[in-house]
């Protein structure tokens, strides 16, 4: 009979085979990111939109950040007075960005996603109002979690190169931040 741990390594590497598929290239640009355990891939991606954010509007004295590190209720980044939920994800071996725990009822105005592929980052800005959570997975209804699910293809989010492209893809999606809220 087989160890445990023989078990356990014939399950365990054709999974990893598979999951590195998409991230076989150990050198690749953002290859870093699977390293992290995944607590602190939500940091990354919380840490890259204020740090991005900070530089872009650094000389807009009508542009105002708040974030601190850790855990502080259902909102990530604060901007202008506005609350951003902030979600990060990797490309999967479907070739999408899977997000969890996204809430209805949440203390947030907008989600900012950060997709992140072996050489591409990708992100998409998305006001709670405009959230189809009628069409999304409820991990509640289907007793698996908490909060929805909602799943990126590729091509679902903007492709983006530096951080003007994430500036224009946020004017264009939450424009509403550049005003504070009252």
């Amino acid at each position: 009979m087989p160890s445990l741990k023989e078990i356990f390594d014939g399950i365990i590497d054709p999974l990893l085979k598979e999951a590195k598929d998409v991230w076989k290239n150990p050198n690749a640009a953002f290859a870093k990111y699977r390293e992290l355990e995944i607590d602190k891939r939500g940091s990354l991606g919380e840490r890259f939109f204020t740090q991005t954010f900070i530089d872009l509007y650094r000389y807009n004295r009508r542009f105002s950040i708040r974030y601190r590190d850790g855990d502080q209720g259902d909102w990530d980044i604060e901007i202008n007075g506005w609350k951003f939920e902030v979600k990060t994800s990797s490309l999967d071996v479907n070739k999408k960005f899977q997000n969890e725990g996204l809430k209805k009822e949440g203390d947030y105005d907008a989600v900012m996603f950060l997709g992140i592929a072996p050489e591409q980052l990708y992100v998409k800005f998305v006001a709670v109002k405009d959230i189809p959570f009628d069409k999304l997975h409820s991990r509640e209804k289907a007793k698996t979690g908490r909060g929805y699910k909602w799943d990126f293809k590729l091509g679902e989010m903007a492709e983006v190169n530096d951080p003007s492209d994430i500036q224009k893809e946020f004017e264009r999606s939450c424009g509403f931040v550049l005003t504070p809220k009252k």
